[in-house]
Parts: structure tokens; C-alpha cells; sequence
């Protein structure tokens, strides 16, 4: 038996996350077939699967203050305890990590980082665009967590993830009691199950190995398939505010009364104006190109980089495209079209 590992009912873990709302500003999953982040409300919801928005608001948030001219002004807010967060998203911090603290030290999210509180749980089911699995991504958090939490015969498993997760076992000790071995053994049961379904699914819809999306975006960069694609791309954005592995942003200046403030804003390589420079050049002028290099970025800049691909197989951006674009399709016509190309 692990010695990490506790078991809580459903009730004594909406007591806990009660407590837990005296020192963060707890946000949990509502919603039945789509969920998304509310602050806790009293009523605990274990989601199925990943909510429709990312982790990535609470880390690096849409529009964020920096500073100020002429003005001290200082924001001070209560630190957040996330809870339901999947594995998908777990996945995706290892990118914004990278960014925000790898070579400079962004301030305001390690703050975010360091001081938030992540409690994730595994799926219980899949959306039809899911491919996490396909990226060698289980539905069940193993690491970047402080707690995890897994439904088994109606009771909740809580796995201990961080000495943050074990501060808060410690200081809560009625709640939780120790779990017997048979709940690992279904949970192991059923986390394996899962991971078959989305692996029946996956085979279905002929995604290509993870092995190969390196190759197939570097061979792929002359092909059709991004004019055809951008014909349909409205440009609204979608694919880029919903992935939690996009990370790029705006600085802004605006003036308020007799005072200036610094912000950012969330910004993405999908947008015309991106990465046009000051002389007015863009070498991201056209959509096909914008579209390609979303997929550069993700399938071979990253991996070149820290050897891991900058996409989690959350699909959120083949749900929210209006356009209908999708990451799988595009991946297969190359896959086909390489293979063609060897006959």
C-alpha cells in the first residue's frame, strides 16, 4: 500500500475545498457534458474529462497588469487552488515553464507558479477529439500536480503529487484516511481501460505515430494542404486563445487620467498583423503560412528545443474551430501523401 495515497468521500472533500476557500480562491469544474472553471460554489463536480478552457488562464492570464508610470499601484490577490485539472494541461506547463523561466525569469508567473495550488484527477471518459494517448500522454496525471484525485466506487482517491499536496494531507488529517490496496487495484483497472478505448479510437481514425509528426510537418512544408486549409481559416483566433501550450503575447501602453499602466495581452502567430516589424514587412503574410507555422512551432521548433512536442492532444483547437479545421486530418494527408511519395 502507498503511503501517499488517501481515500475521502465526496462529501468530506467538498468540506475540504470549503476550507481551502478561507486562503486561495478555489476554482472547480461545472457542467455536465461541457465544463468549465467557476469559483467553488459548495458543490464538488468530478469532471470526465478536461474543461473547455486550459490552465494556462490562471498561470498567464488574457490580460494582466505590469506596472505603472507616475502611479504606485499594486494588486494583491489571493492565490488559486485549481482543482480538476487533467493530465493534458499538466502536459502543457512544461512549455510555458519553458518559456516563462528558462533563459529570463518572468516574475509574475513564477509568483503564479510557486504560489497556486494544482489538484488534478484523472478522466473517466474522452471527447471525440481527444488524442492525448497518441502523443504518449496517459488520461491520468503522473507528475506537475500537488494533488490528484481518482473516482473509485463512488469514494475519491487522493494521491499526494508535491510537499504543497502533503502540507495540506497533514493539516487535514480527519478528512483523509488511508486507502486500501483493492482501490489502487481498480484504479489501475480502469485508468488501463481508458487508456485502451482512446487507443481503439485513435486506430480508427488513422492518426500517425507520434514518431513521425517531426517528419511529416519538416517534409511537409511545400505541400498543398496549408493554401487548402487556410481557404477556410476566418482568422478569429480560436485555435490559438484555446491552446494551453500557446503562450505569446502583447505588451500595451494606455493612459489613465494623469497616469500610464503596462499590460499584456494574449497575441498569436494567427492574427495578419503578428509579425509584421516596423518597416511594414510581414513574413507571415499569408494565411498559409500563418497556419504552417502554428504547426512548425508545435511539432518541430519544441521538440528541437527540449525534445517534447508543444501540443497535449486536448483538441480544443479542432472543438472551437468554425471553420472546421483539424490538427488530425492535416496530419493524415501528409502521412498519406509521404507514403504515396515513396511508391
Amino acid at each position: 500500500m502507498k503511503d501517499n495515497i488517501f481515500v475521502a468521500t465526496k462529501q468530506s472533500f467538498c468540506n475540504f475545498l470549503e476550507t481551502l476557500s478561507k486562503t486561495y480562491t478555489v476554482v472547480s469544474p461545472y457542467g455536465e457534458e461541457n465544463y468549465f472553471f467557476e469559483v467553488f460554489k459548495g458543490k464538488f463536480v468530478f469532471n470526465k474529462y478536461r474543461p473547455v478552457t486550459s490552465l494556462r488562464q490562471f498561470f498567464v492570464p488574457s490580460q494582466q497588469f505590469l506596472g505603472s508610470y507616475f502611479l504606485e499601484k499594486t494588486v494583491k490577490k489571493k492565490p488559486f487552488c485549481i482543482v480538476g485539472v487533467k493530465a493534458c494541461d499538466l502536459q502543457s506547463l512544461k512549455i510555458q515553464d519553458y518559456v516563462f523561466l528558462e533563459s529570463e525569469i518572468d516574475e509574475e508567473y513564477k509568483n503564479m507558479r510557486d504560489n497556486n495550488i494544482i489538484i488534478s484527477s484523472d478522466c473517466i471518459a474522452f471527447k471525440n477529439v481527444c488524442f492525448c494517448v497518441g502523443l504518449d500522454i496517459n488520461p491520468y496525471p503522473e507528475e506537475l500536480f500537488d494533488l490528484n484525485i481518482s473516482l473509485v466506487d463512488d469514494v475519491l482517491l487522493v494521491e499526494v503529487g508535491s510537499l504543497k499536496g502533503k502540507k495540506l494531507i497533514e493539516e487535514n488529517q480527519s478528512i483523509f484516511q488511508n486507502a486500501r490496496e483493492s482501490y489502487l487495484e481498480e484504479r489501475t483497472v480502469s485508468r488501463s481501460k481508458l487508456v485502451e478505448e482512446i487507443r481503439r479510437s485513435l486506430k480508427e481514425q488513422g492518426l500517425p505515430s507520434k514518431e513521425i509528426l517531426y517528419e511529416l510537418v519538416r517534409k511537409g512544408y511545400e505541400k498543398n494542404i496549408w493554401e487548402e486549409e487556410a481557404l477556410k481559416c476566418v482568422e478569429c483566433g480560436a485555435c490559438i486563445m484555446n491552446c494551453p501550450t500557446c503562450h505569446c503575447f502583447l505588451i500595451f501602453d494606455t493612459k489613465e487620467g494623469s497616469y500610464f499602466l503596462r499590460g499584456r495581452i494574449w497575441d498569436g502567430c494567427q492574427y495578419k498583423n503578428f509579425s509584421r516589424v516596423a518597416g511594414g514587412a510581414n513574413p507571415l503574410k499569408l494565411r498559409a503560412q500563418r497556419l504552417r507555422n502554428r504547426y512548425i512551432k508545435k511539432f518541430e521548433f519544441f521538440p528541437d528545443r527540449i525534445g517534447i512536442y508543444a501540443c497535449t492532444g486536448c483538441g480544443r483547437c479542432i472543438e472551437s474551430c468554425i471553420a472546421k479545421i483539424d490538427l488530425r486530418e492535416i496530419f493524415r494527408y501528409l502521412y498519406n501523401y509521404n507514403k504515396k511519395s515513396k511508391v
